[in-house]
């Protein structure tokens, strides 16, 4: 399983769970997790190509930093994405990801369903149980 929803119940967010074997397939897990809130995954179309860089100070503050780029791809540029490929660099200063995400704007053709507004931390938690990992993250929407 790569991600479950947990609770959609309330009108003002949704609550996941996110799965990964290793960190770039979690955070894999994480983009399309994202982008099947927002439309149906499957539809989008690899038209367009972003490079992104995130850094933080550890692999939570790399998850959050991730999900706000995505947020703030989807407000200005109007973009969703499908695929992602990672490259990470672990220091004792902190994480980095490169990544070159695909996918293309939306459009009548591939309309927002639920629009995440925000990453909200009340609930966030990232575990590894088993040398695998498991993410829990609430979204506003």
């Amino acid at each position: 399983m790569k991600w479950q929803t947990i609770d959609n119940q309330n009108i003002a967010d949704i609550m996941i769970e996110v799965y990964g074997k290793n960190e770039a397939d979690l955070f894999g897990n994480i983009l399309e997790a994202f982008t099947d809130i927002i439309t149906k995954v499957n539809k989008i179309k690899e038209k367009k190509e972003i490079a992104i860089k995130i850094t933080g100070k550890n692999l939570p503050d790399l998850i959050i930093n991730f999900i706000n780029q995505l947020i703030y791809l989807k407000d200005t540029a109007l973009m969703v994405f499908k695929n992602g490929k990672f490259k990470f660099t672990f220091t004792e200063d902190g994480y980095s990801l490169y990544s070159v995400l695909s996918g293309q704007e939306i459009a009548k053709n591939l309309p927002i369903r639920i629009d995440i507004k925000a990453l909200a931390l009340h609930k966030f938690k990232v575990q590894k149980i088993h040398n695998k990992y498991k993410v829990s993250l609430v979204f506003d929407i």
